[in-house]
């Protein structure tokens, strides 16, 4: 499933776009949320493969990748997503937050690494990092 993110026409057309990839409806929608506070176009989908096939049509702005999704790991995706978007920065997720998971991640070429559950003070503070 697809879902873009509501906010006024420019908005839509002018702000920065962001890829949501996360198999969790809610974690998406408070992420769309929060984003779109900060003026940005936020898409989300809930396979690997379907953001895989969006990162190759319209690269965004930021990612968030999820590490564990159902038909893939993000952790296996991240060289294929650096190596076709190597500026993008990416913000992988995850829900395991011991350490080992963190490592791998920005190993693999992460720019972040978010646990969950997180909140809406951390993802401010994530978007104030990589705006400046």
């Amino acid at each position: 499933m697809n879902r873009s993110g509501s906010g006024s026409a420019d908005e839509i057309k002018n702000g920065p776009s962001i890829l949501i990839i996360d198999d969790e409806p809610d974690i998406c929608r408070l992420l769309q949320l929060t984003l779109v506070r900060h003026g940005y176009q936020v898409t989300y989908v809930h396979a690997l493969n379907e953001g895989m096939l969006h990162l190759r049509h319209q690269q965004p702005d930021l990612l968030f990748l999820d590490i564990h999704l159902p038909d893939g790991s993000g952790l296996d995706a991240l060289p294929v997503i650096r190596q076709e978007c190597p500026a993008l920065p990416v913000i992988t997720i995850s829900a395991y937050d011991n350490g080992m998971e963190k490592q791998k991640a920005l190993s693999a070429g992460a720019t972040f690494f978010l646990p969950k559950p997180f909140s809406v003070k951390h993802v401010d503070e994530l978007i104030g990092i990589i705006r400046h």
